[in-house]
C-alpha cells in the first residue's frame, strides 16, 4: 500500500498558499493547511480538493514557538510523518519608515522571519525521517528591491534566502531546502495596494502582467519533486522579469 506524502503549507488558506495546497493535493499529497485567522477559508478550501485527499486545517501562529510545537503534535498524531514543509505564511506592512511603530516592525519580522525559523527547527526531525524531505521557503523580490515603504517586510524576506542556505547545509543530505521569490502576484494582498501600485508594477514587469498564484505553486511543486533531487540552497525568482532592471 502506497502511503501519501504529507505536506504542510503555512498560510495555506489564501493567496499563494491556497494555490500551493491545491497543486499539492492534485499531485496526491495529504495536506496540512495552516492558518492564523482564516479558519473559514481553510475549511472552505477543503471542499475544492480531490475527494480522496486527506486534509487537516490547523490554526497556529508561526511566530510563536509553542504554537508551532502544538501544530507539530497534531501533524504527528494525524499523519505520523511529514515530507514537505512550505513556509509561506507572511504579513506585509506598508507605510512610511519614518513613522513605523516598533511593535509593527517587530511583528513583521516575527511572522516573516522568525516564523520560518520556528517551523524549520520544530519540523526538521519529522522531515529527516522522510525519504524525500523537502523545505520550500517563500521569499520575495522585494528582498532585493529597495523601498522604504515596505522596510520591515523587505528586510525579513531578504533574510529568508540566507536561512535557506544555512539549513540546506545543516539538513543535507536528508532534507533539501530551497526558496522561491515571487514578484507581484494577483492576490488579495497585492490588490490591497490599490490600482496605482498595480499599474506601476505591471509597467515595470517585462511580461506585462501580475503573476498568478498557480505559477508560484508550480515551482514549489517542482522543488518538492524527485526531478529536483540535486537542487538545494537555491532561491528561484519567479517575477516575470520584474527585477531585470533597465
Amino acid at each position: 500500500m502506497t502511503v501519501a506524502r504529507v505536506a504542510l503549507v503555512t498560510g495555506g488558506s489564501r493567496g499563494i498558499g491556497r494555490a500551493v495546497v491545491e497543486r499539492l493535493a492534485d499531485a496526491g499529497y495529504s495536506v496540512v493547511i495552516n492558518y492564523l485567522n482564516s479558519g473559514e477559508a481553510a475549511t472552505d478550501l477543503i471542499k475544492y480538493l480531490p475527494a480522496n485527499v486527506r486534509a487537516l486545517p490547523v490554526q497556529a501562529d508561526v511566530s510563536d514557538h509553542g504554537s508551532v510545537v502544538a501544530m507539530r503534535e497534531k501533524v504527528a498524531r494525524e499523519f505520523g510523518r511529514l515530507d514537505l514543509l512550505v513556509n509561506n505564511a507572511g504579513q506585509t506592512l506598508a507605510g512610511d519608515w519614518c513613522t513605523l511603530e516598533p511593535t509593527a516592525w517587530e511583528r513583521v519580522l516575527q511572522v516573516n522571519l522568525t516564523g520560518v525559523f520556528n517551523c524549520i527547527q520544530i519540523f526538521a526531525p519529522l522531515l529527516s525521517d522522510s525519504d524525500q524531505g523537502r523545505i520550500v521557503n517563500i521569499s520575495s523580490v522585494y528582498a532585493g528591491i529597495g523601498t522604504g515603504f515596505v522596510a520591515g517586510y523587505a528586510a525579513a524576506k531578504a533574510a529568508v534566502p540566507s536561512l535557506t542556505r544555512v539549513f540546506a547545509k545543516e539538513l543535507a543530505p536528508r532534507v533539501l531546502v530551497n526558496a522561491v521569490a515571487p514578484g507581484d502576484i494577483d492576490t488579495e494582498m497585492t490588490m490591497a495596494a490599490g490600482p496605482e501600485f498595480i499599474s506601476s508594477t505591471v509597467e515595470k514587469t517585462p511580461i506585462g502582467r501580475l503573476g498568478k498564484p498557480a505559477e508560484i505553486a508550480a515551482v514549489v511543486a517542482f522543488l518538492a519533486s524527485r526531478d529536483a533531487a540535486f537542487i538545494t540552497g537555491q532561491t528561484i525568482v519567479v517575477d516575470g522579469g520584474r527585477t531585470l532592471g533597465d
